[in-house]
């Protein structure tokens, strides 16, 4: 693999894939760290989970720094203490880049200073309504209440500044004016809350340098794998906030309600379901990283040059099902002794059919380890051996641009283009979630109603066209 890449007879590694019967056994595994030892990056969605990627390990682990996190309880179920071997992996991973990035260090005090102050400033301001015998539930009343609020000893700066704002004021007024006041459990939660949420906090993160180098990777088009897992996380915040809540208040956090949504239902259920890395439909496979596909995933691909590292597909008896079954059919199928066979002759079809210029098949020894015995009879015919291939041999493959044109937009394409590439390459190309998606949403909407407003006038010129055609006619 290495020889192929330095003499350039494929122009990405996304070129060579690697085919397995599954990516959940030992042997990909195994492959995948061989290949990552020698300095070959590899692309896996499918063999191991999102959360586990370097990615979202570093993302969350800086979260973890901002927030705490849950303690560890002793449940003995093998998922909670995974998920909770895997927050230790997190906060270890973070601890060493904030020893490794004094501004990320910085960064990460103020944000926890800002959640602590936000804590304190709701138990403060709640002590106060309590001391003037007000309950949270009641209707707030400015007249009365404002002032006694904005005095409360020890508040923040960023606290006392909604009591006194007259935009949200003026608000205040007019939903009282309408009948429908606010609590005042509302306007100690607005005093109280941070100006950002889980996913500004993410783009904050995401532009230090240690994940800046990500971008700058993905821009060179040497390696697009952090910048796609990045995008998913992105995703997969947006959907919190969606979920849960999008403003985070001193009552959320301080009261725990956070850590329990955010890790114990959010995270630890992605977890336990084994979320799997981006995949992208229209481009799935990324730059600079060698894909592994299970030999069904690779059905209807071909790619110049195809490794299958395990030849072996086991014998396993017919079903139950398949035996009480099969006098009912009314037609002949397969004989049942040697279903398990053809199973394994259409599912290396598959596999060797996908190559190009190159097709490698793997020859492994050892105990425990088989090989498919029709694959034992192609060896001993005597194939050509890796030692002995000379790679000048193969054909130099170039990168076929085949994908399907998509329908761009002056607003939401060219005018975001023109305001930062960077920021075009991160959400229209990889997929990011803006936390502040109005701009845009704005753009695609303009755009889409202009092409309604265009169609509808050719609509009415044609049927005036025809109107005029058919007055001529008569005349």
């Amino acid at each position: 693999v290495k020889k192929l890449i330095e003499t350039k007879k494929v122009q990405d590694p996304n070129q060579i894939a690697f085919l397995f019967p599954s990516l959940k056994n030992t042997s990909a595994q195994a492959m995948k760290s061989a290949l990552e030892n020698a300095g070959i990056l590899v692309y896996a969605p499918r063999a191991g989970s999102f959360l586990e990627v370097d990615e979202a390990v570093a993302v969350f682990g800086i979260f973890i720094e901002i927030f705490g996190r849950p303690k560890r309880n002793n449940f003995n179920s093998r998922d909670y203490q995974g998920f909770h071997d895997w927050l230790d992996t997190c906060e270890q991973t973070a601890g060493y880049l904030l020893k490794q990035y004094n501004p990320l260090k910085d960064f990460v005090s103020d944000r926890r200073r800002e959640v602590q102050t936000a804590v304190s400033d709701y138990k403060r301001l709640t002590e106060q309504a309590q001391k003037n015998g007000w309950a949270m539930d009641t209707s707030f009343q400015p007249d009365t209440m404002k002032r006694v609020l904005f005095d409360t000893p020890n508040i923040s700066v960023a606290a006392r500044k909604p009591l006194t704002n007259r935009y949200f004021e003026r608000i205040i007024n007019d939903r009282i004016a309408d009948g429908r006041p606010f609590t005042l459990q509302y306007i100690i939660n607005s005093a109280s809350s941070l100006d950002w949420n889980v996913l500004d906090l993410f783009y904050r993160i995401i532009g230090f340098d240690h994940f800046k180098a990500m971008f700058d990777l993905a821009e060179l088009g040497t390696d697009e794998g952090p910048v796609c897992n990045l995008g998913l996380i992105s995703q997969y915040l947006s959907r919190y906030l969606d979920t849960y809540t999008s403003i985070l208040t001193g009552r959320f956090i301080g009261s725990g309600s956070f850590e329990m949504t955010f890790f114990m239902a959010y995270l630890y259920a992605i977890f336990r379901l084994g979320e799997s890395e981006y995949e992208d439909a229209d481009d799935p496979f990324p730059k600079g990283r060698i894909p592994f596909l299970t030999i069904h995933q690779s059905k209807g691909l071909e790619f110049p040059i195809v490794v299958v590292p395990s030849p072996n597909k086991k014998n396993f008896p017919p079903s139950k099902s398949e035996r009480v079954v099969r006098p009912f059919l009314e037609r002949e199928g397969e004989p049942l002794d040697r279903i398990s066979g053809f199973d394994a002759m259409r599912m290396f079809y598959v596999a060797l059919s996908r190559a190009e210029n190159l097709l490698v098949i793997g020859n492994p020894r050892g105990q425990g380890i088989s090989t498919f015995p029709a694959f034992k009879e192609i060896f001993e015919r005597g194939v050509t051996r890796i030692f002995e291939l000379d790679v000048r041999t193969i054909p130099a493959t170039k990168i076929d641009n085949k994908e399907i044109p998509r329908s761009y937009s002056y607003t939401s394409d060219y005018l975001q283009y023109q305001k930062c590439p960077r920021q075009y390459m991160i959400f229209r190309k990889y997929g990011f979630v803006p936390s502040r998606s109005q701009t845009q949403f704005f753009g695609t909407l303009v755009h889409q109603t202009l092409e309604d407003l265009h169609h509808l006038l050719i609509n009415q010129r044609n049927k005036k066209r025809a109107v005029t055609q058919n007055a001529e006619v008569n005349l």
